[in-house]
């Protein structure tokens, strides 16, 4: 059961293109941003911004966030998702090859960072306009299939 629970986690991550970040201020003020990710082999998600945008402040000042992946296309009463609680760090130098591999490699499902877009999008990481971030889990929740109420249940993507 874990086990499917673990799979079904990952095949969300990996069918999806946007997952909703939740942030707060130094005020506890809560902010959600939706944003393209991509991820990698431990499931570590990464996206990019520009550093001044509100989630990217109040990372800044609180880089503990939530994380939703979901599908808005599923029927209703049928929907699952993913929930998770993270760490969020800009990528490092070292790290910033690889990332930018993923990024602009992975097939999204609705559309890559490609043509004129990605081209775009590849200046103004160069120009340091939007940085790369990277958001480790420390907590991963699925939904209980065989729940009849909205139930949790806690798994380990590693």
């Amino acid at each position: 059961m874990q086990s499917d629970l673990i799979q079904l986690a990952k095949d969300i991550i990996q069918s999806n293109q946007y997952m909703t970040i939740a942030s707060s201020d130094e005020t506890g003020e809560a902010w959600a941003s939706p944003v393209a990710y991509v991820y990698d082999d431990s499931y570590n998600l990464y996206w990019v911004s520009v550093p001044k945008s509100k989630h990217q402040r109040n990372i800044n000042y609180n880089p503990k966030v939530s994380l939703a992946i979901f599908d808005s296309h599923q029927l209703w009463g049928e929907g699952v998702g993913v929930q998770i609680e993270a760490t969020v760090e800009q990528v490092s130098f070292m790290e910033l090859p690889k990332v930018t591999k993923l990024y602009f490699r992975r097939e999204y499902p609705y559309g890559n960072a490609s043509g004129a877009f990605g081209d775009g999008l590849k200046e103004l990481l160069k120009g340091k306009v939007y940085h790369f971030y990277k958001a480790t889990p420390t907590k991963v929740w699925i939904p209980d299939p065989k729940s009849d109420i909205d139930s949790r249940l806690a798994i380990d993507l590693t």
